[in-house]
């Protein structure tokens, strides 16, 4: 019977996202960090405090002012509502089919359990995007579409770090793997194949290559920071920074500062990314980040960036070395 259950959850990860790969899980997970608790933990939270602790992440992150935060609660109180049943249902299923599977069965009994888990799964799931979009019309009216993405956005980092820990408290002794990325899976597929297309790429006097790397690698490390917990100092206005300088990269192609501007951007990115592997989640792989920080600076900027070309390949490079690192160390702590 194991081997169903390690299929269904294998699936079920891939749904979310996820690279699929196997590891062996032989004890419940621990804390990887003094803030990150166990399922039931997470569950209270998620009840009882959610509702306080993501409307203020919700408040700061989509920047609402006063006549919108005080439009925005009372929907957003109905939706954790809402959404905590879901999560029940959730919940009582898992147990449900944990139990199920621990009964003696014939292996055609075992395969029509899995197809009803997977079939009242998806319809969780339905229920889900359903509640999305009616409450999606009603954010919209308050905080604008826009806002109510960006809502979405955040609220599926935790949700997703949740059903996360979720799992491996409930199948503890399962051959699977839980990434613990996947929940930012999607930025970080996009650096990586961004990288991949752009293997023999090239930094031209449009300087796309410099420009989008640089959009594609600071959205990977921003979602790597929100679904982790890891506070980054003033990230937003340093994110913003790096762009702007991305944004000049492309806006004058005439323009004898390109050098200048992606200095100025790798440097700052460098920063970034040391401070996020310096972060108590991590061991911190300092040959690396002074590496990146190191051809960050060796950008001249009284030299023409596409003279450079070797210099900027260099830098994406070992960002992408150290991106990969993070989290599969991520990946560890969350086997342990």
């Amino acid at each position: 019977m194991t081997k169903y259950f390690t299929s269904l959850l294998l699936f079920l990860f891939v749904l979310a996202g996820s690279a699929s790969a196997q590891e062996e899980m032989t004890k419940p997970s621990t804390n990887r960090g003094s803030d990150v608790a166990t399922a039931e933990d997470y569950q209270r939270i998620f009840k009882n405090s959610f509702n306080v602790e993501l409307r203020a992440l919700a408040i700061e992150a989509l920047e609402l002012d006063e006549k919108q935060t005080t439009a925005f609660t009372p929907i957003f109180l109905d939706y954790t509502q809402a959404k905590n049943g879901l999560m029940t249902r959730r919940t009582t299923l898992l147990d449900d089919y944990r139990e199920e599977m621990k009964e003696d069965d014939t292996a055609e009994d075992e395969r029509e359990e899995t197809a009803d888990f997977i079939e009242n799964y998806w319809e969780i799931d339905i229920a889900e995007m359903e509640l999305q979009k009616d409450y999606f019309d009603r954010f919209e009216d308050v905080i604008t579409g826009e806002k109510a993405l960006e809502f979405f956005a955040l609220e599926r980092m935790y949700q997703n770090r949740l059903n996360r820990t979720i799992l491996m408290e409930k199948v503890p002794t399962i051959r699977y793997l839980v990434p613990s990325d996947y929940s930012y899976q999607w930025e970080m597929d996009q650096y990586k194949e961004w990288k991949k297309v752009n293997i023999d790429g090239k930094v031209s006097l449009d300087h796309k290559f410099t420009s989008t790397g640089l959009s594609k690698l600071l959205n990977a490390a921003e979602a790597m920071t929100q679904a982790e917990g890891i506070k980054v100092n003033n990230f937003d206005q340093r994110k913003a920074m790096v762009m702007k300088k991305a944004d000049q990269l492309r806006d004058n192609w005439k323009s004898t500062e390109h050098a200048d501007y992606a200095r100025a951007a790798f440097v700052e990115t460098a920063s970034i990314l040391q401070e996020i592997a310096q972060s108590d989640r991590f061991m911190s792989r300092k040959a690396w980040t002074d590496q990146l920080s190191a051809n960050a600076k060796a950008i001249k900027p009284d030299v023409k960036l596409t003279a450079q070309a070797d210099k900027v390949y260099n830098f994406f490079d070992t960002a992408e070395t150290i991106v990969n690192d993070l989290v599969e160390q991520a990946n560890k702590q969350a086997r342990k």
